[in-house]
């Protein structure tokens, strides 16, 4: 198995892709920590692994705050004695509008749940990782596309990949990979929510028309690519961004 015994903390871990790659490194050996807010998720997420005779355990969090972030660590550590993978998978879409009527709380609240997490989660499990000079951080950005009226949560998801390109540089000694992916438009409650706000609200039928041409895809695809970056596979990859839409990246997966 590609994940046998690694202890692995996975943000967001209640649905949508962080649920996705929960089983899939569950299949492949790995130790589970499910962290997100929705408390019922993340235990019904655990149970069901525990079920498959996988190892679990759900840890309410909320990652914006540094204080719970610092918990679900110590729980980690508690439970199995260390880390081996973050998977920085946990956000939220933010205000959808304008940015002249966006309001500066809603513009905090984006870049702290979306971009300050990720600097939260890493920081804590960095001093593990570096004890031992071994580890993978995995994070979820998105397209590089304009999306406009989209722009807290752009903005926070471009700011993701810097994060990772610096942060590779200076663990790099320390035989940390950190990469960043672009996951695809996934058919996930974000991608509803979008959509329920309309085409006006958006400024286009994009989203809309990919989910009535089915075109949307299931979490459980870009999961695959988590879960090679994860693998011993990818330890030669370091600092990059890489999107599941492009086929190079596609076909690196499905070779290993």
């Amino acid at each position: 198995m590609k994940l046998k015994d690694k202890v692995a903390i996975i943000t967001g871990g209640g649905r949508g892709l962080g649920r996705s790659v929960a089983l899939a490194f569950g299949r492949q050996g790995a130790k589970i920590v499910l962290a997100a807010r929705g408390k019922g998720e993340i235990d019904q997420l655990a149970e069901q692994l525990r079920a498959l005779r996988k190892d679990a355990i759900a840890v309410p969090t909320d990652i914006s705050d540094e204080d719970q972030v610092n918990h679900l660590i110590e729980r980690t550590l508690e439970a199995y004695g260390t880390v081996d993978i973050l998977v920085n998978n946990a956000g939220a879409r933010g205000p959808i509008g304008p940015i002249h009527n966006t309001s500066l709380s809603d513009w905090e609240r984006a870049l702290r749940v979306n971009l300050t997490s990720a600097f939260l989660c890493s920081k804590a499990v960095l001093p593990t990782m570096m004890g031992k000079k071994e580890g993978k951080i995995i994070i979820v950005a998105t397209t590089m596309t304009l999306r406009p009226n989209l722009t807290p949560y752009m903005v926070a998801k471009a700011g993701l990949i810097h994060f990772a390109k610096q942060l590779s540089r200076e663990l790099k000694e320390y035989n940390i990979q950190v990469n960043v992916i672009h996951p695809g438009v996934m058919d996930t409650r974000m991608q509803e929510e979008i959509r329920t706000a309309g085409t006006q609200a958006i400024g286009t039928d994009m989203f809309e028309r990919l989910k009535e041409e089915g075109i949307l895809q299931s979490p459980d695809e870009p999961a695959k690519l988590i879960l090679f970056l994860a693998s011993t596979a990818a330890d030669g990859i370091n600092g990059e961004y890489l999107s599941f839409d492009d086929k190079a990246v596609k076909s690196l997966i499905f070779q290993t």
